[in-house]
């Protein structure tokens, strides 16, 4: 630390010769305030006499007493002089640290003159004046070192020891001042830093002009680097040997990991495969990346300065810019969504998504726009491929079904004829039917979970909502399972608690949910089990819920594994007496249709050995009583107005499907008639319009839906001519085609018994 300067030395020359300077421990000099005026020019100076006071028995013996007890002393002392003895006005004053201890002395020195004649005249008002601009000077040095806003501190040179150090610099690094008063700063600068600092160091102090400033590291008390920038000034002695360092230590930490964090970012940005740039507020490029330029077909930072935002774009989408994405930026701070830029050699366009950004300096006031664009041709184009790969799929699953559902077709109606007509009394002529009939129906079941299952991923699964009494829909699940569960020889238990509560679904696809637990149900529990179907009204809050259980003693399974049932191709070990079957989809498309009807699916197990329990929860739409619509008997031939069976027309390329489906309903009192084209079916309506037709779709020439529209055309009243589509087709699109093309209703084959008397029961009504 500077030792106290008075604010105007010029003032100390006009009084009696003045010298001052600062003493170390040691009482050396440290700083010397050099004496202008040579009153004699034979005699020395005062400045010359300082050696000679500085040896003087007295002065030792008092600057040892200041620095014991930190009081200040002022003597009067004589030295020989070629005229005589001369005397001197000497005053020692301590200079503490922040502990109070005595680091250092300031010594004032008055030449009073000669013994005898000069000292008894001597004026010593200018001696306390200096006396008291000492005492103000370093009063406000002290100040000023303890509060400075950075670390400070006065350092002994060579060993690089800490002598004083202010607050700054304790919490900078993290010690008490007592811990850091003797350390050195080598000990404290980072290891890494140490050479590279000594040498510094060294190089400045051995400098007469130049100050230590560096940046480097030190080591906190806690092993914690922080980053300082270090500016130390030597105050040197004789032959400028260094006496004292004051330093000035600044916290760089911050900032120098804001640069790290620029480099890198500017790194990252150098590297991106994605366009990153910066405009003015005016549009004039400012910066844009190597992989910018590349996709833009620019070359230079001088190309990149030379262009406007609008440069980028085409003519086309100028207005979107200027009249949307600006306007968004400069009032949200932010535009992102998808646009062109313009190759600048080529001119093809570049599908692109942008992410324009405001960027605000208040430190200048300027705003930028910054611009984040990433190529997305290939994610368009590997869009696209997969939209085709989808559409081929969903055309390949639907010629799949329809191909799969033709050969069925026959077969079911086959059996049902060979029912109708008559099986003797052979047993295995029954268990052979038995046998065609189940496997038939299974076939069905899992070509309809296979298609269902790909229009429920895909979001294409239409309902047909409606009111359905939920009995019904239970009643109609446990009826399409009664020949499982006597063929697993289990007991199957439901009572009909709830006969005039209504939900809002789709009936078909609310049976679909049931029948899938049942059949589950039946599959994993063992021969001879039980299977409970119980419903129940859940009241709480303000909604109401019908809970139906499908409850078993089968296997069950752990809790751990409950919900991996619901997953996709998902199944479950079987019982050792049941045959293997199913794709794993049934549950999954359960909970599925449940959701869509803004219900849910749970299920429960206790463990192994436990049995399971399947719920499902749908909201109630209202609790009236809803009379059951009568059914037609299962041997009786639906009526027309006029009280006459109906004729019916069959329309089916496929000979076996269309004589097996003739031949059961002539078997059911019907008159059937046949064609095996669209051509042939228009001759025979034109010669006598039957009252229903059943056409399949996907017949070659004139296919079904043109065959529709012609006949649609010639009796456009349903109340004639009631058309009906009978195709494998059975996904929403060709529902939807058939309806447009003038049909009355979509069926789906294999047509079953009961579904095809309810369609004609309907003729009735």
């Amino acid at each position: 630390m500077p030792p106290p300067v008075p604010s105007d030395p010029s003032r100390i020359n006009k009084g009696p010769p003045l010298a001052l300077c600062v003493l170390d421990a040691e009482l050396q000099p440290t700083w010397i305030y050099p004496d202008g005026d040579n009153r004699d020019s034979d005699a020395p100076s005062l400045v010359q006499r300082l050696d000679a006071l500085l040896s003087h028995v007295g002065l030792i013996s008092c600057a040892r007493r200041v620095f014991a007890t930190g009081c200040a002393e002022r003597h009067c002392l004589t030295l020989p002089d070629p005229h005589g003895e001369r005397c001197f006005d000497v005053t020692l004053a301590p200079m503490r640290g922040p502990t109070g201890v005595t680091l250092n002395l300031t010594l004032c020195v008055i030449d009073g003159g000669f013994a005898g004649h000069c000292v008894s005249h001597r004026d010593v008002t200018e001696s306390r004046r200096v006396e008291q601009a000492l005492r103000e000077s370093e009063t406000q040095l002290r100040m000023l070192f303890e509060l400075a806003t950075v670390g400070m501190v006065l350092i002994d040179p060579l060993p690089r020891r800490l002598l004083r150090v202010n607050e700054r610099l304790c919490r900078l690094l993290g010690y008490d001042a007592d811990e850091l008063l003797g350390m050195s700063f080598y000990e404290l600068t980072h290891p890494e830093d140490r050479e590279r600092d000594q040498t510094n160091y060294e190089r400045a102090m051995a400098s007469r002009d130049a100050d230590y400033f560096t940046e480097k590291r030190y080591l906190r008390r806690d092993g914690q680097a922080v980053w300082v920038l270090a500016n130390a000034t030597f105050i040197r002695g004789e032959q400028s040997r260094p006496r004292l360092a004051l330093a000035a230590i600044i916290d760089i930490t911050d900032r120098r990991l804001a640069e790290t964090q620029a480099r890198d970012l500017a790194a990252v940005v150098e590297c991106s495969t994605d366009f990153i740039g910066i405009s003015a507020l005016n549009g004039h490029g400012i910066y844009l990346n190597p992989a910018g330029q590349s996709l833009v077909g620019l070359e230079s930072d001088l190309a990149v300065r030379a262009h406007r935002v609008q440069d980028y774009l085409f003519p086309d989408d100028l207005a979107l810019f200027n009249e949307t994405v600006l306007p968004d930026v400069m009032e949200n701070g932010r535009w992102a969504g998808e646009f062109r830029f313009r190759h600048f050699r080529t001119g093809e366009p570049i599908l692109i998504h942008w992410d324009v950004l405001r960027l605000d300096d208040p430190g200048t006031g300027r705003t930028r726009l910054a611009t984040v664009a990433r190529d997305i041709r290939r994610k368009k184009a590997a869009e696209q491929a997969l939209l085709t790969a989808d559409r081929r799929k969903d055309e390949f699953l639907a010629m799949l079904g329809h191909e799969l559902r033709n050969p069925m077709a026959p077969i079911r109606n086959a059996l049902d004829i060979v029912r109708t007509v008559g099986l003797g009394r052979d047993p295995r002529i029954l268990w052979a039917v038995d046998v065609l009939d189940r496997q038939t129906a299974h076939m069905a079941h899992l070509l309809d979970d296979l298609l269902d299952v790909s229009r429920i991923v895909r979001g294409r699964l239409d309902l047909e909502r409606r009111p359905v009494q939920i009995t019904e829909v239970v009643r109609q699940a446990v009826d399409g399972v009664r020949a499982l569960m006597r063929a697993r020889r289990h007991r199957l238990l439901w009572t009909a608690s709830l006969p005039n509560v209504l939900v809002e679904g789709d009936p078909v696809r609310l049976s679909q949910i049931l029948l899938n637990l049942l059949v589950n149900a039946a599959n994993y529990t063992p021969e001879g089990g039980e299977v409970r179907v119980e419903t129940d009204l859940m009241t709480g809050g303000e909604a109401t819920e019908v809970l139906i259980r499908v409850r078993d003693n089968g296997q069950g399974m752990a809790p751990e594994r409950i919900e991996a049932l619901f997953g996709l191709f998902s199944q479950g070990e079987r019982p050792p007496d049941a045959s293997s079957g199913g794709l794993g989809l049934g549950l999954a498309i359960a909970r599925r249709l449940a959701e869509l009807h803004g219900g849910r699916l749970d299920a429960f197990s206790a463990g192994p050995g436990q049995g399971t329990e399947l719920r499902v929860y749908l909201p109630v739409l209202a609790q009236t009583f809803t009379a059951p619509v009568p059914t037609a008997d299962a041997n009786t031939p639906a009526q027309t107005v006029a009280g006459n069976t109906p004729r019916i027309l069959v329309v089916d390329d496929n000979a076996d499907v269309a004589e097996a489906l003739a031949m059961l309903l002539e078997l059911l009192g019907y008159t059937v008639e046949t064609a095996a084209s669209g051509l042939e079916a228009l001759e025979i309506v034109e010669r006598q319009c039957p009252r229903v037709a059943l056409l399949d779709i996907g017949m070659p020439g004139m296919d079904g839906l043109e065959l529709a529209r012609r006949l649609r055309e010639r009796v456009p009243e349903p109340e004639r001519l009631w058309l009906v589509a009978v195709t494998g087709l059975g996904h929403e699109e060709a529902r939807v085609r058939s309806l447009a093309a003038g049909f009355d209703e979509h069926l789906v084959k294999p047509l079953d018994r009961q579904t095809l008397l309810a369609l004609l029961a309907r003729l009735s009504q």
